[in-house]
């Protein structure tokens, strides 16, 4: 019921713009939501001709977190993002909102702001979240990239990220009274993602790319935390479908 609410607004628009994508795991800023399983995704996306745009993701997810209870397992994603565009001779530059939801696991909500600026083949992310998915931390994350073309039908990109939280050691937020538990939580880390893309002749494409992270993961057992690091190297394959509604 919620996806349907969320999405109805952009079906009922003419020319939105869609993509289908099944994915070998879902990586984000070097953190799977899948437990590095697979992932199926759809992203909307209007836009008006003054360059702002209203879009929202929906993904399958699978993650948890002994230390916030029952309110911790992820079974799916569903973002919602209002955002403008700019285009300028030299540059490409987009500011934008997200609300990100998990439902059934409310704690993890989270909103985040974010500023993406693109100058001939050189990329630039920065963002910022004021509680990072459950954890009383302010979040920021700087990105750079580069990405270029092989051909007319294949390119590549590369980005390096680095992820910065104001509380080195975190704390658990959760509903049941917002009880916290020390020592838990994310150190700062860096991720690089590096990919290629195969543009097929029904202008879908193929991805095959590779994922390293430097970031500790947590687990809680009987209230006694274990930092182990996380899976450094993933590979990803993708299959993508782009289409218009």
């Amino acid at each position: 019921m919620i996806v349907l609410i969320i999405l109805f607004p952009l079906f009922v628009l003419a020319g939105v713009d869609a993509e289908f994508g099944a994915y070998s795991d879902f990586i984000w800023r070097g953190t799977t939501f899948t437990e590095h399983r697979p992932a199926v995704q759809g992203e909307f996306d209007y836009e008006e001709q003054n360059g702002f745009y209203i879009g929202s993701f929906v993904s399958n997810a699978e993650f948890s977190d002994e230390g916030l209870h029952q309110y911790s397992k992820v079974t799916s994603e569903i973002d919602v993002t209002f955002g403008k565009r700019w285009i300028f001779p030299t540059i490409e530059m987009q500011f934008f909102y997200s609300k990100f939801y998990f439902p059934g696991a409310g704690v993890f909500d989270t909103d985040e702001w974010n500023l993406q600026i693109k100058h001939h083949h050189v990329n630039f992310e920065f963002s910022l979240m004021d509680d990072y998915f459950g954890y009383h931390s302010r979040y920021t994350y700087l990105r750079i990239g580069y990405d270029w073309s092989y051909n007319n039908s294949m390119d590549g990109a590369l980005f390096a990220g680095f992820n910065y939280f104001d509380r080195a050691k975190g704390s658990i937020r959760s509903r049941d009274g917002f009880q916290t538990l020390d020592g838990a939580g994310n150190n700062d880390y860096i991720d690089v993602y590096f990919v290629n893309r195969k543009i097929l002749e029904n202008q879908s494409w193929i991805e095959l790319a590779a994922n390293w992270t430097n970031r500790n993961e947590y687990t809680v057992e009987s209230n006694v935390i274990s930092k182990d690091p996380a899976k450094d190297f993933v590979i990803i394959m993708a299959y993508v479908l782009p289409f218009t509604l």
